[in-house]
């Protein structure tokens, strides 16, 4: 991939991502961008409700007043909390895809899965149980939920077009592969964050990746069954 090319593909994803989840706020205003992060941290320490106005405030040092004067309510902190630590996890992930120097399929294969491991944190997965749980009586949050997944899918899915290429992407159901990938890597995220067995998790993801790896060489030689193609 040129660079013209992955600058291209880049803004190209910035502003899909942005429509999925459009910015209620100016998240380049320094201050605007210390709440927010200051809010994932709180929320994804202590859980949507049992965290105020009023300690995300306490964190930076600043009055609830000032919280509040760039948020009418917790709701909708939460609901830009959720975009914004979206778009800043697909932003490093973006970074590492556009600069990977690997040439063939699978180094650009292993380079996009290590990206999408490495950049996860504890507050993401502690911020993302909590999205999960309480989007069962929010709606919006729902909404957003479903609609940030589906662009993180869609991101991957092209990745591994990318990746393998025109032919031997014929050769799977790239949704589908991209819907396996993102919920093995958020299952074994929750199972690190809740175990606190970061070593067990690290073996269990390079299983993965040798499991992935097997595929990948099969559609490079042509070998093994081909994998279910996509419905219709």
């Amino acid at each position: 991939m040129s660079e013209n090319t992955a600058r291209e593909t880049f803004e190209s994803d910035e502003r899909a991502t942005d429509s999925v989840a459009p910015r209620a706020v100016d998240w380049a205003n320094p201050r605007v961008a210390a709440i927010l992060n200051a809010a994932a941290k709180c929320f994804a320490r202590k859980g949507f409700s049992a965290t105020t106005l009023a300690e995300i405030g306490k964190e930076l040092g600043l009055r609830k007043s000032i919280v509040h004067y760039y948020f009418a309510s917790k709701a909708a902190l939460i609901h830009e909390v959720q975009s914004f630590t979206y778009n800043k996890y697909l932003e490093r992930v973006r970074e590492v895809l556009s600069t990977t120097k690997e040439t063939s399929q699978q180094g650009r294969a292993m380079d996009a899965l290590r990206s999408l491991w490495e950049t996860r944190s504890s507050t993401n997965v502690g911020l993302n149980i909590e999205v999960w749980s309480a989007s069962r009586n929010d709606a919006e949050l729902r909404r957003r939920a479903a609609a940030l997944l589906a662009e993180k899918r869609r991101l991957v899915g092209q990745g591994i077009h990318d990746t393998l290429g025109e032919e031997s992407s014929k050769k799977v159901n790239t949704d589908a592969l991209a819907t396996l990938i993102l919920s093995v890597l958020d299952g074994l995220s929750v199972a690190s964050y809740i175990e606190g067995d970061s070593a067990k998790t690290e073996e269990a993801y390079r299983l993965f990746l040798y499991l992935l790896r097997l595929g990948v060489e099969q559609l490079d030689g042509g070998t093994g069954a081909p994998a279910p193609a996509a419905n219709g």
